[in-house]
């Protein structure tokens, strides 16, 4: 089974997103890829309507790692900068 972190790309601080890097993904048609400086992971911008108010909502979703160190660094990297994350199977 596998679980994806999101997060709302809200809850990234602003000098974060600044120094972030995107690209469009050469495989997967519309698919557009994020790095931030100092995460272990690559995220994927998913953009969706908000089911309560039908508002447009941007996340970043990231593979939730099933190795226990790699999922650790992505959670301490999270925490450091007080992004809250969801997790879903």
């Amino acid at each position: 089974m596998s679980a994806f972190a999101y997060i709302d790309i809200e809850d990234i601080p602003a000098n974060l997103r600044e120094t972030s890097v995107e690209r469009q993904d050469e495989i997967i048609v519309e698919t557009t890829l994020i790095a931030f400086d100092g995460c272990p992971l690559v995220g994927e911008i998913w953009k969706h309507q908000r089911v309560h108010d039908g508002s447009e909502a941007i996340d970043v979703i990231y593979p939730f790692p099933r190795n226990a160190q790699i999922r650790n660094d992505l959670v301490a990297w999270f925490m450091n900068w007080g992004i809250h994350f969801r997790v879903v199977m």
